[in-house]
């Protein structure tokens, strides 16, 4: 019997990572890959993570397929090869929001076949597959977003790939985790890059070379990929922007406290962050 074809689109650090992982399980699927930077597909091949490098209709004729593109790039991506995906085939991604391409994902794919939304919680500020990392995965946590008509059995199969890649997997609806990923995710990049940029833009010059823990440990994740963030923040637009709101009122109120030298208030204001901070 012939092992299982999996096709990963797009072997950027979480592509990489991915196949990298299946590899040094014992009977891990054979493994193509499809990227549009040619060198990735190069390096990919050269360093042992996948099989065969192919092209975009040769993936589609995988028996999994894994789209690892920026969100924005994923939809037409996604609908293109739902199409050409056959009966009992599984189409599936790794992206941060979620609502918008299962929509697409389940609207496009071909009778017969599934699409399964999936978002595993790991990356770094790196990109590329020189950031590929085969521990990525380990102990950390994969999200499926099960859609109406998806079977138990794909959902399965799904989860079982990022279970060997050393992840736990969970399932969440598309809506919820895109509420959730907006506060703890999306919103977070979105003040560390703000952060970085009121400094760069200040009319009066702070060195950052004098910067320590406090403001480098804040800001690591604003050196992310900026593409990938663009294409984040405005798919998720919705629930970034009422996660904004309401950072917007919990920083207004600090700012009063500070305004009015209200150490009651501030000692109260930190202490309820502390502690819902430490039970992370």
């Amino acid at each position: 019997m012939s092992r299982e074809r999996l096709g990963i689109a797009g072997l950027g650090l979480i592509g990489g990572s991915l196949a990298l992982a299946l590899r040094r399980t014992r009977g891990s699927p054979e493994i193509w890959g499809f990227d549009r930077r040619a060198e990735h597909a190069r390096l990919a091949v050269e360093r042992g993570a996948i099989d065969r490098a192919c092209g975009e209709r040769e993936i589609a004729s995988c028996d999994i397929v894994m789209v690892c593109v920026p969100v924005q790039r994923s939809l037409p991506l996604i609908r293109r090869l739902g199409k050409r995906m056959r009966p009992g085939t599984v189409l599936t991604d790794a992206g941060s929001v979620k609502a918008e391409i299962v929509r697409a994902g389940t609207e496009s794919i071909a009778p017969g076949a599934e699409f399964v939304g999936g978002h595993p919680i790991a990356g770094t500020e790196n990109s590329g597959f020189l950031a590929a990392d085969p521990k990525l995965f380990s102990r950390k946590t994969a999200i499926l977003t099960p859609a109406r008509g998806n079977s138990e059995g794909a959902l399965l199969r799904v989860g079982k790939l990022w279970e060997r890649a050393g992840a736990r997997v969970v399932r969440m609806d598309p809506e919820t985790h895109d509420h959730v990923f907006a506060y703890v995710s999306h919103l977070p990049h979105a003040v560390a890059y703000a952060l970085v940029h009121s400094v760069a833009t200040l009319s009066s010059r702070v060195p950052l070379g004098y910067s320590a823990g406090g403001f480098r440990d804040f800001t690591r994740i604003a050196s992310s990929n900026p593409e990938m963030w663009k294409d984040i923040v405005l798919q998720n637009r919705t629930e970034v922007l009422r996660a904004a709101a309401h950072y917007r009122r919990s920083f207004d109120r600090l700012t009063r406290l500070i305004r009015e030298r209200d150490e009651t208030g501030l000692i109260a204001y930190f202490r309820k962050a502390k502690q819902t901070r430490d039970g992370i």
